[in-house]
């Protein structure tokens, strides 16, 4: 129990100290909950859309596995898949269509799922994706959005950010925590010693 004591000691040694200890983890708080915030955002949007977007029948035309090189150094893989799908004349907003079918507009779009730094994981989820090409879509009316109906929500949210931006919260929150405790302890002392 001493060594916590001691260590706070050599870290914070005065009220100054905790101030600023306050201030920097009390920024980098900050920046996680608007890290936290985001991934609300883009996960309550996805459920948003699971429940309001209106569905159509299609079929998927290819799956392949996708990489990207971020900054040169890491290289992040998805899945992609090509769906085409029926929709009313007028609501194929992908951009791309494949001609009509019984006065229905053939539409051509994409999906992604989330992003991997494991080419194994991707090579997983391509064997693992739908054994049948026929596919339920959600599609937006309003804009080239479009969803798998049934898609895990393991290939949809981002979960390794997830993960991190949920253990920065605890570190920095803990951190500011213990440095507002160790300021109100330190001002006490300050005072007593000053009285």
């Amino acid at each position: 129990m001493d060594s916590q004591p001691r260590a706070l000691d050599q870290l914070i040694p005065t009220a100054a100290a905790a101030k600023l200890w306050q201030a920097v983890t009390g920024l980098f708080l900050a920046f996680g909950l608007l890290a936290a915030a985001n991934t609300l955002w883009t996960v309550g949007a996805d459920l948003h859309a699971r429940q309001s977007w209106p569905q159509a029948r299609g079929e998927l035309t290819s799956i392949s596995e996708k990489r990207s090189r971020i900054l040169s150094r890491r290289t992040r893989y998805w899945v992609e898949y090509v769906v085409r799908f029926v929709v009313p004349p007028g609501q194929c907003r992908t951009g791309v269509t494949d001609g009509s079918e019984g006065g229905l507009t053939t539409c051509v779009g994409t999906v992604r799922t989330r992003t991997t730094n494991s080419t194994l994981t991707a090579g997983t989820w391509v064997r693992a994706s739908f054994h049948d090409r026929s596919v339920q879509v959600l599609y937006d009316p309003h804009s080239p959005d479009i969803k798998l109906v049934g898609e895990s929500p393991w290939l949809r949210y981002p979960w390794e950010g997830i993960a991190a931006n949920a253990v920065w919260l605890v570190v920095f929150g803990t951190g500011l925590a213990i440095a507002r405790r160790r300021f109100h302890v330190l001002q006490q002392q300050e005072n007593a010693t000053a009285a």
